[in-house]
């Protein structure tokens, strides 16, 4: 991974509450009227997987011979922040309008929005089994946390400021925190997801601390707020962290394991120290302590 901060996704430029309509990425190459994927480089599969290397597996990832550089994923079929795309919702319009009843749907996927005229004091609850999107975008508008970890998917953005001061969880196949104003996402943020992808841009943002479980294959943790991430940053996915952290950010130590881990410390950032446990270790800007 490139030093810096990693490229945004375009998570929150639809409508609805700032949440695209599925809540998700959109997969790289989607498919073709031949009846298989499309690779990122054009290739059709013509019915089946491509042959050539391997079976390719989320848009583009080869199985045979082991993932490019360095144990990761290739350009093709990940997202330009480096994790792979998210899939596409599983439920259907009629699933999100059984289940979303603290929410309006777009499509299927659940929409609350939080703002100064209808503030959510008595915190969020995503409703199980859909994709779900919060949008807070009041001062305070989500001041007793947000709850997502039965939802096919999360996206949620703190964009008011001191907006999210309860505590965020989420899980499913991906979920994504956005934390762009000042002083948004002031406790722990935590991600039980499949693929996480949790970003601190905001001045003073996410002072509590940001974790990756086990129960994650990828982690993808942006500090680009001066300052930002104020307390440690822990990752436990099995298959890839990433770590950025701007200068003046990330003065808590930052762990992480897995195969392999990427951690950039721009400027003077990461003063807590870095420690990386995982198969590929890949630190710049600070020192490796646990090497």
């Amino acid at each position: 991974m490139a030093c810096g901060s990693p490229a945004e996704n375009g998570l929150f430029d639809s409508a609805s509450g700032g949440a695209s309509s599925a809540g998700l990425s959109s997969s790289t190459g989607g498919k073709v009227d031949g009846g298989g994927d499309q690779a990122s480089g054009g290739n059709q599969a013509n019915g089946g997987n491509q042959a050539n290397g391997g079976n390719q597996v989320d848009g583009g990832n080869q199985a045979s011979g082991g993932n490019q550089a360095n144990g990761g994923d290739t350009s093709a079929g990940t997202s330009s922040g480096g994790m792979p795309p998210a899939p596409k919702p599983l439920a259907t319009e009629a699933d999100c309008q059984k289940a979303c009843t603290n929410g309006v749907c777009d499509k299927a996927v659940c929409v609350i929005t939080c703002d100064d005229d209808h503030p959510c004091p008595e915190g969020v609850k995503c409703p199980a089994g859909v994709p779900c999107s919060v949008a807070c975008t009041g001062m305070g508008s989500c001041s007793s946390g947000i709850e997502c970890r039965d939802a096919e998917s999360c996206a949620v953005e703190c964009s008011g400021a001191n907006s999210c001061s309860g505590n965020i969880n989420c899980g499913g196949n991906s979920c994504e925190v956005r934390c762009t104003a000042p002083g948004a996402c002031l406790s722990e943020v935590r991600c039980d997801a499949d693929q996480c992808d949790l970003r601190c841009k905001g001045a003073g943002s996410c002072p509590g601390k940001i974790s990756c479980s086990n129960q994650s294959s990828g982690c993808l943790i942006e500090c680009s707020g001066q300052p930002s991430c104020q307390n440690s940053l822990d990752s436990a996915a099995m298959q890839e962290t990433h770590i950025s952290c701007a200068d003046s950010a990330c003065p808590g130590q930052i762990s992480c394991g897995g195969d392999s881990c990427s951690v950039s410390c721009n400027g003077q950032s990461c003063s807590g120290g870095v420690c990386c446990r995982a198969g590929n270790c890949m630190v710049s800007g600070a020192d490796d302590k646990c090497r």
